[in-house]
């Protein structure tokens, strides 16, 4: 045996294959994740006019639109440089909100969550009607939340996958007085359920088993993520990068990002490898998500948030770089979300005032970013001066941590294998959980490399044939 394939790692957004190489004694050598299916985002939308392509953009994912939305829009924004409403710029926000309160839910407790709430079932048991036979209680809160965040993307997006309404210069629709204090109800409603989870679920299941396994999946690296005036912020602000000692790196405009971090192609997978131009190979791993966001800010921004990072922060110190920790970061966004969502929605200036400014077409070239659920999302393009896209580039947060996912992925052969001896049932469980602490989407993280290749193989994985390539 030279190799082990667990395909498809499964409660993870789309399809993907880890390979685990092993050296003539047996022992783990090289770990590999492979995103199989191709997606050519950026190539088609070259030629397109670059008004259109925010409606475009949202189809890269159907789990998290809203941020490519956003950031599409941003860059454009950015060359030609528009100024946005301050109404305009709430009302995104908001809708960015909505998107983080039901994305970051699903991945705490229905995909990431089962390793956690059933450790006493199967590994093939530990789905949501598992869960919903422990927790009922935990799952309704859970799916009413859920609930809470489409329906504000719904409301202001016009619907809740692939909205439409958010276009340069500030946003189409209008919030009404009555939406507003329907979803104010709500989302207040919301946070209860998500403050009440952490007593729940949080604190006696999952807390509990990272503490347990400290050591699982973990790996050196650098942290990137946006934050405004020391605080979290998934909308706007500066994009920092922190070495794992906590010291601040770089900080930069998303449009300087070239000047920080590189792309390069990866010859097993569709997922390009990332890399920090301001270090050696050696030391240039750089993760993102919400690990990456509590660590980059010195404060959430909310009460409660802030209290749960503080016991965070004095549990693990600062900054905290267990990857299973990733799903009490996100615990943490999650409520920053919820207190975050709640502000806006009690804010009653979000319904008055400009939403829109006019944009003048011209030749242009501009970068724009957020936050993600899964991390911080760049979009970057050029176009001519009769509008239409002559370059495309989206450096997705999944496509930041594919090293770091192979690198955790190696921490967790390692403990289940040696001198060819494998852990089966370690291994399954041990791969599945450093993987989904990173909630990877292989959808959006596709990309073409210059020229598609494809490659046909036998059940030997030898390569008999190929299109493509040089």
């Amino acid at each position: 045996m030279d190799q082990i394939e667990i395909s498809p790692v499964t409660r993870i957004e789309g399809q993907l294959k880890v390979t685990i190489k092993l050296d003539e004694k047996g022992n783990v050598s090289k770990t590999m994740a492979s995103t199989e299916e191709f997606r050519g985002f950026e190539k088609f939308l070259e030629g397109r006019l670059v008004s259109r392509v925010p409606i475009v953009a949202t189809r890269i994912c159907g789990v998290c639109p809203v941020p490519h939305h956003l950031a599409c829009v941003k860059a454009i924004e950015n060359g030609l440089g528009l100024t946005v409403p301050e109404t305009a710029e709430k009302l995104r926000e908001l809708m960015l909100m909505g998107e983080i309160l039901g994305d970051h839910t699903l991945q705490v407790f229905v995909l990431s969550g089962p390793d956690y709430l059933l450790q006493d079932q199967p590994l093939e048991k530990r789905d949501i009607v598992a869960l919903n036979k422990k927790l009922p209680n935990a799952v309704k809160d859970v799916i009413f939340i859920r609930e809470v965040g489409q329906r504000v993307i719904e409301t202001l997006g016009v619907q809740a996958v692939h909205p439409m309404t958010v276009t340069p210069g500030g946003i189409t629709k209008r919030l009404s007085e009555q939406d507003r204090a329907k979803l104010l109800s709500e989302a207040s409603e919301a946070k209860k359920k998500v403050l009440s989870l952490y007593d729940a679920a949080v604190a006696p299941l999952i807390l509990d088993y990272v503490e347990e396994n400290m050591e699982l999946g973990n790996i050196d690296s650098s942290y990137m993520a946006m934050s405004h005036e020391g605080l979290i912020n998934f909308y706007t602000g500066k994009i920092s990068i922190l070495d794992n000692r906590g010291r601040l790196s770089a900080e930069f405009e998303p449009s300087e990002y070239g000047d920080y971090i590189a792309e390069e192609g990866v010859q097993y997978t569709y997922t390009k490898g990332v890399r920090l131009q301001t270090k050696s190979k050696e030391d240039d791993l750089v993760r993102t998500g919400p690990l990456a966001r509590v660590n980059v800010a010195k404060a959430a921004g909310g009460e409660s948030a802030d209290e749960i990072l503080k016991a965070l922060r004095k549990k693990f110190g600062s900054p905290i770089n267990g990857t299973l920790q990733y799903n009490l970061a996100r615990y943490v966004c999650l409520v920053y979300a919820a207190e975050r969502l709640e502000t806006l929605l009690s804010d009653e200036s979000i319904t008055k005032g400009e939403v829109r400014n006019e944009a003048k077409m011209k030749a242009g070239e501009g970068a724009g970013a957020v936050e993600a659920a899964r991390g911080t999302l760049i979009h970057h393009y050029k176009w001519n001066d009769k509008g239409y896209v002559t370059f495309a580039n989206i450096i997705t947060p999944t496509e930041t941590n594919s090293r770091g996912i192979e690198a955790s992925v190696m921490s967790a052969a390692t403990r289940n294998i040696s001198k060819g001896d494998v852990n089966e049932k370690g291994l399954w469980n041990d791969v599945g959980l450093v993987v989904r602490a990173y909630d990877p989407c292989i959808s959006c993280s596709t990309h073409l490399e210059k020229d598609l290749i494809v490659r046909v193989e036998n059940s030997d994985g030898q390569v008999v044939s190929s299109i493509g390539g040089d």
